[in-house]
């Protein structure tokens, strides 16, 4: 009877170990499934990038990437990107199923912070060479870039930012008497303010200076036309 009673318990301990065994198979199945169909999902570290590179209006050859990565600790799961242009440092997290910018920061590169670049790099390989070379260049180059020189093969010039200008307006240049044109920075992007004057109204331009996209424009009737309600206030292309 006893050995009955035995047989009886090492058969009900051998059938709740199978159980518990399939209980733990098939949940770590749904969770690798939940993975793989979550990972499906995402948008890709090539259209992060683009997403980037598009919010702020730089050319894919005019950065250098230092950091292109999944995070999966946050929520929701984002890309981390990071890169450089020839004067401002960007970084970017990106929603990695919308697409959406959950965050974003630039920062102007002055005498010597490329060389910190380094520091922050976890996954993009070797150093660049533009990276390592500045060093030896940072009393002739550098000082520029900091003080808004740019480069004639990184910005469109503002020669150019005008006649964009005069364009949109729907003027000619020989009309327009121009009271400001200079190179400025709005959140870590560089554009051109461009501002003028063509009979009695007056025009003020923002022109990404990478792409010559018209940013923000607005135009306002003179004191003695200002009441006849003309005026387009703030027409904003910020995306």
């Amino acid at each position: 009877m006893k050995e009955k009673i035995l047989k009886n318990k090492t058969l009900v301990i051998v059938v709740a170990a199978i159980v518990v065994c399939a209980v733990g198979f098939a949940a770590g199945m749904m969770v690798k499934t939940a993975l793989a169909h979550d990972s499906g999902n995402y948008i890709g570290a090539e259209k992060a990038k683009v997403i980037a590179l598009e919010s702020v209006g730089v050319s894919p050859a005019k950065a250098t990437f230092t950091k292109v990565e999944i995070d999966r600790s946050e929520r929701p799961v984002v890309y981390d990107i990071e890169f450089y242009t020839a004067s401002n440092e960007y970084d970017f997290e990106i929603n990695a199923k919308t697409g959406d910018i959950m965050e974003k920061s630039s920062e102007a590169i002055a005498a010597g912070n490329q060389q910190t670049q380094t520091s922050g790099q976890t996954d993009a390989g070797t150093v660049p060479p533009a990276v390592t070379q500045q060093p030896g260049q940072a009393q002739s180059s550098q000082p520029a870039v900091s003080a808004g020189q740019p480069s004639s093969s990184e910005y469109i010039g503002v020669n150019k930012a005008k006649s964009i200008a005069f364009k949109h307006a729907g003027v000619s240049a020989s009309a327009a008497t121009v009271t400001k044109a200079k190179l400025d920075s709005d959140d870590g992007v560089k554009t051109y303010e461009i501002e003028f004057i063509v009979a009695n109204k007056e025009y003020e331009y923002e022109i990404n200076a990478y792409t010559g996209k018209v940013m923000d424009y607005d135009t306002e009737v003179l004191d003695s036309y200002e009441h006849h309600d003309d005026d387009h206030d703030d027409h904003d292309y910020h995306d």
